[in-house]
């Protein structure tokens, strides 16, 4: 592996797209005048969750029989917009005008037939994932990293994540790039275990993932300022690899740890990393929806992937 370089080093580390696959904040009256960076990307957001809802319902009003396969997937777009609104504070005063207004629903217009209005619904899946992994980069940490959460779970509902255009990352955020880092060698790892169970398509879709997680190892260890966390010579696995379901079912709990490792990261003081923790994140969760599909387990109950508990509640303002 790269050795360590200086602790401050220009920007340089690129974000490459990981294989595609299937949510901190002075006090007196000069921060009360401080604008709000956060409130235009939670209205954002919250519109767009707000249009999830409503194209959701709306599917399930044009083919009742989808309400089986999508009910719970619109039971995470309720979750997620309530938390979003709970951290929704517009502004007052001074501020009056930095929160704009939060537009009405407005469904997505559907296609008639099951197969064809789920395939819509992906997309609607995945347009929202990327806008959530753009504003981890325009939010304050604190928001980010419920931002990356909510976007790794509507990747999961997607099924697939688009390549993201390369963009830099800083050298810091230590304990946060470790933890990730951490995370990739038990990946890699761990695909190296079960890829041995797999035949076919499964195992070259294993390779692929085990060649992007060594990649994404890379990654992380050229943007570290310090020496990286070594890999262990092996890993207590969440899982067994007695047979190509159990194999599947592993990868899926490998690709979770990788996710909630990312959201972890979401919480950087840095844009940059934030946008690349969640691109991780999302590209985790995605991984898993597929490899959970493969073994013909559920999908995950979390609503919100990854993210502690402390991080759902508003963090208040400095000065309120």
């Amino acid at each position: 592996m790269p050795g360590p370089s200086g602790p401050r080093v220009p920007r340089r580390a690129v974000l490459g797209g990981a294989a595609a696959l299937a949510l901190p904040w002075l006090s007196g009256c000069a921060a009360e005048a401080a604008p709000r960076r956060d409130v235009a990307v939670l209205t954002a957001a919250i519109a767009s969750e707000q249009d999830l809802v409503a194209t959701y319902e709306a599917a399930r009003r044009a083919d009742a029989s989808l309400a089986r396969r999508i009910d719970a997937v619109l039971a995470h777009h309720r979750e997620h917009l309530a938390v979003l609104r709970r951290h929704y504070v517009p502004g007052s005063g001074d501020r009056a005008d930095e929160g704009g207004r939060i537009p009405a629903p407005r469904a997505t217009p559907l296609p008639s037939g099951a197969g064809r209005i789920l395939a819509a619904l992906r997309k609607a899946e995945e347009r929202a994932a990327l806008a959530r992994r753009e504003d981890t980069g325009r939010a304050g940490p604190g928001l980010s990293q419920l931002l990356a959460s909510i976007g790794a779970c509507e990747a999961g509902h997607a099924g697939t994540v688009r390549k993201p255009a390369p963009r830099d990352a800083p050298k810091s955020e230590v304990r946060a790039l470790q933890a990730a880092l951490a995370a990739e060698h038990a990946a890699v790892y761990g695909y190296g275990v079960l890829g041995a169970r797999l035949r076919g398509a499964q195992r070259q879709t294993a390779r692929a993932v085990w060649d992007a997680h060594r990649a994404q190892r890379d990654r992380l260890t050229a943007i570290l300022s310090v020496p990286p966390v070594a890999a262990a010579p092996a890993y207590r696995l969440p899982g067994s690899t007695a047979s190509p379901r159990a194999a599947a079912q592993l990868a899926a709990a490998l690709e979770e740890s990788v996710g909630s490792a990312y959201v972890g990261l979401a919480g950087a003081s840095s844009p940059d990393l934030r946008y690349l923790a969640a691109d991780g994140a999302q590209n985790a969760m995605a991984r898993a929806a597929r490899w959970r599909q493969a073994a013909g387990a559920p999908a995950p109950a979390a609503a919100f992937p990854g993210l502690p508990s402390a991080a759902l509640p508003p963090r208040p303002e400095p000065g309120e």
